[in-house]
């Protein structure tokens, strides 16, 4: 019998209401409150995400980010910055003894093959990144995150159209990821510390030619709602489950999502 899980599309949302968010859901899911539930939103504004430990201001230039009307905002996640814009960001949060049991890098899988799927319901074959990133890739910080696959995450001809990052408490794991739609991650380089213009030229050249979006690649585009239908078909496909698209946050959410943006 199909288990029931959550599905929220909440659209657009302000960067600080987006992590508050997953956070809500994952305590949630941790203490027996929340369903498990796989989540859709985007970024207003446009926002640069970065990772739980990173020190931003050492490779962001915040006064420029500012000036341009970027949000920025640290996510609970690891990882680096990420350059979140008309795109679609999903978020699974699921019981780690579950579905979706194993290892960081088993659920990882398991949810990419559900990506995969909802790539080629659209006319896209991708493919699932089998290595590991090198030690001298790691740790380069002129490498942002799209720059580089992890294992298990989502290329399309040598270009990263799926980024996503994992964090684990209590028995529960919320995994969030940037689904490029309209945009690739060139305009991060506007925003990255360099020493000279040439450089961030270079950069912007790297970032074009690393990451590529799903309207990049289609004859005709598909929009945020309709690939959001799509990945619905593809988590039911692949996992016995059933997708509830009628309850929204619940009581002990909102309340923990209140206490964090008052913060």
């Amino acid at each position: 019998m199909a288990e029931i899980w959550r599905f929220i599309n909440s659209g657009k949302m302000p960067p600080n209401e987006n992590m508050a968010i997953d956070k809500a859901i994952l305590e949630g899911v941790a203490n027996g409150i929340s369903p498990q539930t796989v989540r859709i939103y985007d970024w207003n504004p446009p926002t640069i995400s970065f990772g739980f430990h990173q020190n931003i201001a050492k490779y962001i230039d915040l006064e420029r980010v500012k000036k341009s009307g970027f949000g920025i905002v640290r996510r609970p996640t690891g990882g680096r910055a990420v350059l979140h814009y008309d795109e679609i960001t999903y978020a699974v949060i699921a019981k780690t003894d579950g579905i979706l049991k194993g290892s960081i890098l088993q659920s990882y899988q398991k949810i990419g093959k559900v990506l995969l799927a909802t790539l080629k319901k659209i006319g896209i074959d991708a493919e699932m990144e089998n290595g590991l990133p090198s030690l001298n890739n790691q740790k380069k910080w002129s490498n942002p995150c799209f720059t580089s696959a992890s294992k298990y995450e989502i290329h399309y001809k040598n270009k990263k159209i799926i980024g996503s990052a994992q964090i684990r408490k209590d028995g529960a794991f919320l995994q969030h990821g940037s689904i490029l739609l309209n945009n690739n991650q060139e305009l991060m380089s506007k925003f990255l510390i360099v020493k000279n213009e040439n450089e961030r030229n270079i950069l912007k050249k790297y970032l074009s030619k690393k990451t590529i979006a799903i309207n990049q690649i289609l004859d005709s585009p598909i929009s945020f709602l309709e690939f959001s239908y799509k990945l619905n078909e593809a988590f039911e496909e692949i996992f016995p489950i059933k997708l509830d698209k009628k309850s929204g946050l619940n009581k002990f959410e909102k309340k923990f999502i209140k206490k964090i943006i008052e913060k």
